[in-house]
Order: C-alpha cells, then structure tokens, then sequence
C-alpha cells in the first residue's frame, strides 16, 4: 500500500491521544508534517513502506508535545546569560555577591553585568542586597540584578550612575526608588516600571540573543516543549522580526503564537500582520492587555480595560487579559461582558492570564464568560508558601483552585510563566496534582487534578488557548505530528512517581528534534 505508507512511525508505546473517539493506541503513522493515522500494533504492517522509519517506543508514553500557554522565551533566553542567582543556585547575599564576583573576573571594565532571578524570601537574610553590597563584589561594572518576577531589581553604585538616579531623583509614575532610611540616598532597589534603568540598559547583542536562545531551546526540547505562547505586554513589530531571525537561523525550534502588546495595535495593519498571521511556525495569536504593566498604574480605570479590550476584539484579535489579583480578575470579567454585549461574536475569544487567587464566586463567573484561564502551577510550589502565610483557611482554596475549574467546566491551559520560574513542565505538572509548597506543606488538597488532567491541559488545552485546537494538542489524522515520548506509560502511574517520568524523544513537524 505505497499510497498510505509512513515516513516514521512510533511503535511499540501508549498512545494518548486525546480523541473521544480513539482515546488510546499503540502506534503513531507520520508522513510528513502531520499525522497520518493511529492505530494498534498489528496494524504496522498497513503504514510501513520500503522507506519507513520505525522508532520502538519500548512500552512508553506518546502524546502532543507540551504547549506553553504563557511564557517569556525571550526574557528566559536573556537570563540564561545572566549570572543565576535563583533560590537553587544561591542560599543568601553572600552567595550573590560571590556568582557576580566570578562573572566580573571575566568580563571587561565597565561592561554591564546582569544578574536573575533572585528572591529575598528565599534568602538567609529575608531581603534584596544593597548597591554597596553589590559593589563589593563589581566596583568596575554597572551591576542590575532582576527580581525572579522581574517586578523590580537591584542596582549596584555604578549602575545608578549610568541611569542618572541620585537621592533627588522623583519615583517614577507606578513605581519606586528605594531610600536608605538615614542617608536618604538610593538603596540600590528599583520597584516596578523605571524609564531611566530601561534607557541606561544596553540591549542584547544579536549574536549572544541567538545564543540565549539556543540555550533556552535545549531547555524546551529536553521537557517535551513543541510550542511556546509568548504572552508579553510589550510585543510589538520588532519583536516579531527578532523572531523571525531566531527561526531563520535555527535558534528558536518550537512553533510560536505571538501575543502582540496593546499598543502594537497601530503598527500591525500597516506590516500586513492580523490575528492568525504569519505561518505554521510562527504566528499572531492575539493582543496581551496589561494595562497595569504597561502604565505602572496597580488598578487602572475600568473604561480604559473596557476601551482597549473591545479595540482589540473589534480589530478581530483574541485578548489575553492580565489578572494578577482578585480586583483585576473582577475588572477583567467585567471588561469580557462589556465586550461580548458589544461585540457577540468575540464571546469565547478571551483569556485570563495568571488568575493566581480565584474566589468561588468570580470562578462562576469566568465560567459564564467562557473565557480560557491560562494559569501557571508551579506558582503552588514556588509561591504557595508565602500566600499561605498570609491567606485565611478559607482562601486557601482559591489559591490556582484547578480542581474546582475543572468540575465546573472552566477551560483551563497550564503553563509556566518563564523565567519567572523554571520552563520545566514537569514542576507545574506535580504541583497541580500535588499541590505541595517547596517548603512540603499541601495547599487546599481537593483543589488537586489527576497527573492525566494536568498533562491534557498542558496539551489539548495550551492548543485551545492559542486557538489553534484544530491542528495541534491532540494525536489523530491531519493533526500537527509534535509529540514527546516518554520513558513510561504515564495512565498507571501514581502521583509519587511523576517525578520518574523523562522525554526521552521529542519531534515537531514530524522529524526528531531531540533524543
């Protein structure tokens, strides 16, 4: 049957492919770029031509590869050249100061050192280093060390030189510096939004952006990661170009869905770009509204939400809305109604990105708004413990409350939100079955979904939030062939054993990216 022989299949394994109607299977027929059919282990003989590769999965897991929902690649690519000061990698300031001394040794004179990740609440001391603690350890470079959530940063002396602040400097609109309580000169911390620090920080060469990038591929292909959504608030047409250069050069590997910042609105009719433009490796896949990012204003006017959410709507783009806390979530609700009165035919159209803490009611009413929530697990591991300090019994459970999104028939897509944790799916994925703290406590158990549930929304539903459920996030004739294979049959495996699970191949488009 040379008309419907494979180039590759993946035989031998547990299939899972997310179809009703063929849930499991035992072999994978690819021909091309998609998928040509499933089926059992008797049927290799039917797809297997003179040319046919065949790739024994040994018993393991096949599914659709990891679709990031909400991440940073970029951001990640950058702080994968910084010095890492994250809580796995340092214990306290001295541990900082000493990363930042080493890349000094290295580095010219007068060069910036950049430095991620850190975070005072994992520290010994409870709190950001000083500029002078930083100049201990680079007094000949401009130092800037970025919070893990990239909220704000530590800037040694020669650093706020170059950014012009002193002690009579303003804080800027959303945002602020820092003062020593005696001297009343700057401490070194920048709080939110600083237009002088983004003017004075030279951007990443080209050359060391594509090495940033290949070394955040690395990262993707080792997890199963086939897809990214990059879901900044300030995209915009640059940002779109520099993509296209890391896919031309063959830096960037997975297929990308741009979420374009709202003020990208303007500039993307006049370079012929809508929603859904571009191609199968990189695409528009709609408009991020951060109102509160992008103006440094905590809780920016109700009508301005509802302006630029039906603008966008209108130009025919599916809005992510950024919800950070419960009066934002309110307000993002509010906007999706106001919108969908407007504007039927966008109902469905939307997402809520983040929605960390989701009280009872405003889960209802997510859930009648038909909106995606595109939320980040591994913030339970990460971030669960300080919420739990402060939160009462009961808002414990609203913390990332999966499991009741789920019962209630709230689409969810999980992601990772990189690099403000790791990329790693696999943290995420235990955290939402789990729903363990890295300091070991469980955060409202019953909010907790299978390890199958987590694994479909980090899939079919990352797939459903790029609105592209039609060729990827499920395994099945003319679907995108990008899957992971797996070192076991995941469908038995209790909840302790998760962490046994490896990649142990992965392919987009049909070919072997990683093995």
């Amino acid at each position: 049957m040379a008309g419907s022989a494979a180039d590759l299949i993946l035989h031998n394994a547990r299939v899972i492919t997310w179809d009703a109607q063929r849930p499991y299977a035992d072999l994978v027929a690819i021909r091309g770029e998609r998928i040509l059919a499933t089926g059992s282990q008797d049927d290799l003989g039917r797809f297997q031509g003179p040319g046919t590769r065949l790739i024994d999965c040994e018993g393991g897991g096949v599914m659709p590869g990891i679709n990031d929902a909400h991440c940073h690649p970029l951001a990640l690519a950058v702080a994968l050249l910084s010095v890492d000061c994250a809580p796995e990698a340092v214990e306290d300031i001295a541990g900082i100061t000493a990363a930042i001394r080493r890349r000094a040794a290295q580095t010219a004179e007068g060069e910036w050192i950049r430095a991620a990740n850190y975070d005072e609440f994992h520290l010994r001391e409870k709190r950001p280093p000083t500029a002078r603690e930083l100049d201990r350890a680079a007094p000949h470079h401009p130092v800037i060390l970025m919070h893990r959530t990239a909220g704000h940063c530590v800037l040694n002396s020669l650093a706020l030189k170059r950014a012009a602040i002193t002690r009579d400097t303003p804080d800027p609109p959303g945002g602020t510096v820092h003062r020593d309580p005696v001297t009343d000169e700057p401490s070194g911390l920048i709080i939110g939004r600083n237009a002088r620090v983004e003017a004075a920080l030279p951007p990443i060469a080209a050359e060391e952006l594509i090495r940033g990038m290949k070394l955040a591929t690395g990262q993707f292909l080792a997890h199963g990661i086939t897809s990214l959504q990059d879901t900044g608030w300030n995209n915009g047409l640059r940002h779109w170009q520099e993509w296209r250069r890391l896919i031309e050069c063959g830096a960037a590997v997975c297929r990308v869905s741009v979420l374009m910042g709202i003020d990208a609105l303007d500039e993307l009719p006049e370079a012929g770009l809508s929603m859904d433009a571009g191609d199968s490796r990189l695409r528009i896949g709609g408009i991020k509204l951060a109102l509160d990012e992008s103006t440094g204003c905590a809780a920016p006017p109700q009508e301005d939400v509802n302006r630029q959410a039906l603008r966008a709507a209108r130009a025919g783009f599916s809005v992510g809305l950024h919800v950070s806390d419960v009066p934002m979530l309110e307000g993002a609700i509010a906007a999706i109604q106001y919108v969908s009165r407007q504007l039927p035919e966008a109902k469905g159209r939307f997402r809520l990105e983040h929605c960390t803490v989701c009280p009872p009611e405003l889960l209802l009413k997510a859930r009648a708004c038909r909106a995606i929530v595109v939320a980040q697990p591994a913030f339970l591991r990460y971030m669960g413990q300080p919420y739990l300090e402060q939160a009462t019994p009961q808002q414990a459970g609203w913390f990332l409350p999966l499991g009741s999104l789920r019962r209630w028939g709230v689409r969810v897509a999980l992601s990772s939100d990189a690099p403000l944790v790791p990329c790693n799916p696999w943290i995420g994925i235990e955290a939402a079955v789990s729903r363990r703290t890295d300091t070991g406590q469980i955060l409202a158990c019953r909010e907790g979904v299978t390890l199958l549930e987590a694994l479909e929304m980090y899939t079919q539903g990352g797939a459903q939030a790029s609105f592209e459920a039609d060729r990827k996030g499920r395994i099945g004739p003319g679907m995108l062939a990008d899957l992971m294979v797996l070192n076991r049959n995941p469908v038995p495996m209790e909840p302790g054993e998760i962490q046994e699970l490896r990649v142990v191949r992965c392919l987009i488009g049909g070919k072997v990216v990683r093995e």
